[in-house]
């Protein structure tokens, strides 16, 4: 990653926001959501071009970014970020919205890392016995397979829920004025080459 990597807090701000919103709904957040009192969003290794992901396809869509070995468990209350030194220097300037991010820095230490990946399963434990998942994303990588070895501690405490389709529905269809106008410029330069 270069240091040209500039996330755009205001849209990030306003997407987490318009996520959460959809998911404290109470006339159609259960039924999107599926009653789940956090999601977990685990991207593994950098995946192949050719390779569509749903985790990748989220932070993309919520940072403008993909970050390789990096975990998000979200509740209606805030997002917690896990990831290495140099990704969180881009991620750190996102405290302070609306909603509360939190970013663990991962570092050599095995102890310090371990204390972070508890955390993160105190809070899945906290927010409820349902947990949003994706089960068809294929992780894989150190960092993936260390988040696993410890979920798989609380995994039978918990009723994972397919989040799959909560995704797409509250964040991946859902097209903010940006995205709206890029789509249309787009498409007026694909008309004129064809």
């Amino acid at each position: 990653m270069g240091d040209e990597i500039t996330i755009d807090k205001q849209a990030f701000h306003d997407r987490l926001s318009s996520f959460i919103s959809q998911w404290t709904d109470k006339r159609s957040g259960d039924t999107v959501f599926g009653g789940v009192g956090s999601i977990v969003v685990l991207v593994g290794k950098a995946t192949d071009q050719g390779t569509y992901n749903k985790s990748a396809a989220f932070q993309l869509w919520l940072l403008g970014y993909e970050f390789p070995a990096t975990l998000m468990v979200m509740t209606p209350a805030g997002l917690t970020i896990v990831t290495t030194k140099k990704k969180a220097a881009y991620l750190e300037p996102l405290k302070g919205g609306k909603t509360p991010v939190d970013v663990l820095v991962r570092g050599k230490d095995p102890a310090e890392n371990a204390k972070q990946f508890e955390k993160c399963l105190d809070i899945i434990k906290n927010a409820g016995k349902k947990v949003g998942v994706l089960p068809k994303d294929v992780q894989s990588g150190p960092f993936a397979e260390e988040w696993k070895r410890a979920y798989g501690d609380i995994s039978k405490d918990v009723e994972e829920v397919d989040a799959a389709v909560t995704i797409s529905t509250a964040a991946l269809s859902v097209k903010d004025e940006k995205e709206l106008v890029c789509s249309t410029t787009i498409m007026q330069h694909v008309g004129k080459v064809c």
